[in-house]
């Protein structure tokens, strides 16, 4: 996303930035990330026609399209499923993670940058992670699959343009119910993490804006970012 960033004044709509390695990655809330070779690490940086307000519902366009990859090149060899907003899980465990920036052009005017990490070959060893963060894996342990991470880009970005294309005619409605098809432990007791509170509850839902909607007590919360952890 770095060298994405540096080179935003020369790029145009729906660009790919692959890194054959990642040495300086980030991931949420400014966490390191780093692939190795044989893993994948890319940015498609584009220039939304919508209200800034709206970008962060390109986070799921960018889950649904690295969900129908894996699964395509999985061979149903193991069990997906969307961790929201929009991390990735083979059989319970991370696999991928998907990152949102906003690059401000100037005149109101701006760009998306979004990130994806997977781990095609290889994992970080559990001691790297934070406390309750799903255990990692790759898509080789998880399918016995050795998947070429240039496939996956051409793969990838198909369905990116297929779901950006949805989104802009239709709307998130459209996409919504594919989401929720998908997403991990709907309906089930969840902690969620903000940057100022801790909540227990149950998911109940994801609405039109693609907030989480937690039930609290007798309290209906809507979250729009957050760190879910489940119990």
């Amino acid at each position: 996303m770095l060298e994405a960033r540096r080179r935003i004044t020369s790029l145009s709509d729906k660009t790919w930035v692959f890194a054959h390695i990642q040495t300086d990655g980030k991931g949420r809330r400014g966490r390191v990330w780093i692939d190795p070779r044989g893993n994948f690490a890319c940015t498609c940086v584009f220039f939304p026609k919508t209200a800034i307000d709206k970008f962060a519902l390109s986070s799921f366009t960018a889950a649904l399209s690295l969900y129908d990859s894996l699964d395509y090149f999985g061979q149903s060899k193991a069990n997906i499923s969307i961790k929201w907003p929009n991390d990735i899980l083979l059989n319970e465990k991370k696999v991928a993670g998907i990152l949102l920036e906003t690059i401000a052009l100037g005149q109101n005017k701006a760009a998306l940058s979004i990130g994806f990490g997977v781990n095609l070959l290889s994992y970080p060893e559990t001691s790297e992670l934070e406390e309750n963060a799903f255990s990692p894996t790759s898509f080789l342990a998880e399918t016995g699959i050795t998947l070429d991470p240039i496939d996956l880009l051409k793969n990838l970005a198909l369905n990116f343009s297929k779901y950006e294309g949805t989104l802009k005619a239709k709307g998130f409605s459209e996409l919504r119910n594919i989401l929720l098809s998908r997403i991990h432990k709907l309906g089930d007791q969840i902690v969620v993490k903000t940057t100022n509170a801790t909540f227990n509850g149950r998911f109940l839902d994801i609405n039109l804006d693609g907030h989480l909607i937690l039930k609290t007590g007798r309290t209906t919360r809507s979250i729009a970012a957050a760190d879910v952890y489940f119990e």
